[in-house]
């Protein structure tokens, strides 16, 4: 699956989710690559489907492993990326509205534990791999590791 942000100014654009995984939780554009896709590729087409901006060269931030329901094997495998150039008008669809939040008030209670962990590290642009662990019934992340990377 792929994940990604776009960034403009001091703002970042979050999706509240009306399905899937994430159903009910702000997060950004993204989801399941297809098979005739690179990540990149469906990134681009996912930010496009689900907010109407069209990101041009996303930076590949790294990958993310995902340890759900509290086992220790890879539920998910995420690839992260995040614009600042990017083309349309914004729009919400059926995946859930959209909105732009100050980097300074995005809405962690109302995400997924591990966005705490990561957004800044993809703010500030940097590389890293991490593995997320959650509890059973994935209430809660019980121990992640990031390993930054050149």
């Amino acid at each position: 699956m792929t994940l990604g942000h776009i960034i403009k100014g001091d703002k970042i654009l979050l999706k509240e989710a009306t399905r899937g995984v994430s159903k009910g939780k702000w997060n950004g554009p993204g989801g399941k690559i297809d098979k005739a896709e690179t990540p990149e590729q469906c990134m681009v087409r996912e930010a496009y489907e689900e907010t109407g901006l069209k990101m041009v060269k996303p930076f590949f931030h790294g990958r993310m492993f995902f340890h759900m329901d509290g086992k220790k094997n890879v539920a998910i495998l995420g690839y992260l990326y995040s614009t600042k150039r990017f083309n349309g008008k914004v729009r919400s669809t059926e995946e859930g509205p959209v909105r732009w939040f100050s980097v300074k008030e995005i809405p962690y209670e109302g995400m997924w534990d591990d966005d705490k962990v990561w957004i800044n590290l993809m703010l500030a642009g940097k590389r890293f791999d991490a593995h997320f662990f959650y509890n059973k019934g994935n209430a809660k992340m019980i121990k992640c590791i990031i390993t930054l990377k050149p």
